[in-house]
């Protein structure tokens, strides 16, 4: 398990979604995706309304959807679950959150779903955070990211 808080993105805003997106693995893109908590510049897409608490949809589609139209996530948590993982058992934890949620601030860095397999953070349109299970996607990000530092690291200067 490792995080990274990234401090500035090539669109130079947070956060672009769709940069973000173009920049995931396949096997990831193959997951199913939660995206809850969020708050939008605007909300160009039926897919994901204002007035709905979150959206559940394959990766591959999510990825189409961020890219037809360029969109400002100002909060906004972006969970894969594995493939086969039905809904009903995601709502059986907390709906992940980004806005108040001190865990994320915590040296020990982990997912808000046990079931997750990655959760990539817009926060506060100052932040993006990424954690995953999935130790290459982290460093792929990284090497995108050059500014970027590690989670814990960062987390264990602020305990």
């Amino acid at each position: 398990m490792k995080g990274l808080i990234i401090n500035k993105m090539h669109s130079g805003y947070f956060t672009n979604m769709s940069e973000v997106f173009n920049l995931l693995p396949e096997e990831e893109l193959n997951c199913m995706w939660l995206v809850s908590s969020y708050e939008c510049n605007i909300y160009p897409f039926e897919q994901i309304p204002f007035e709905e608490e979150y959206v559940w949809m394959k990766g591959t589609e999510l990825k189409e959807i961020l890219n037809q139209e360029e969109v400002m996530f100002i909060w906004g948590n972006f969970t894969s679950y594995p493939s086969n993982t039905k809904l009903k058992e995601i709502l059986k934890y907390p709906i992940p959150f980004a806005d108040g949620n001190s865990d994320l601030w915590k040296k020990d860095v982990h997912l808000s779903n046990p079931l997750s397999n990655t959760e990539l953070i817009s926060w506060d349109s100052s932040i993006f955070l990424a954690l995953s299970k999935n130790t290459n996607l982290i460093e792929g990000l990284k090497d995108n990211y050059p500014d970027s530092e590690d989670l814990s690291t960062y987390n264990s200067d602020i305990d």
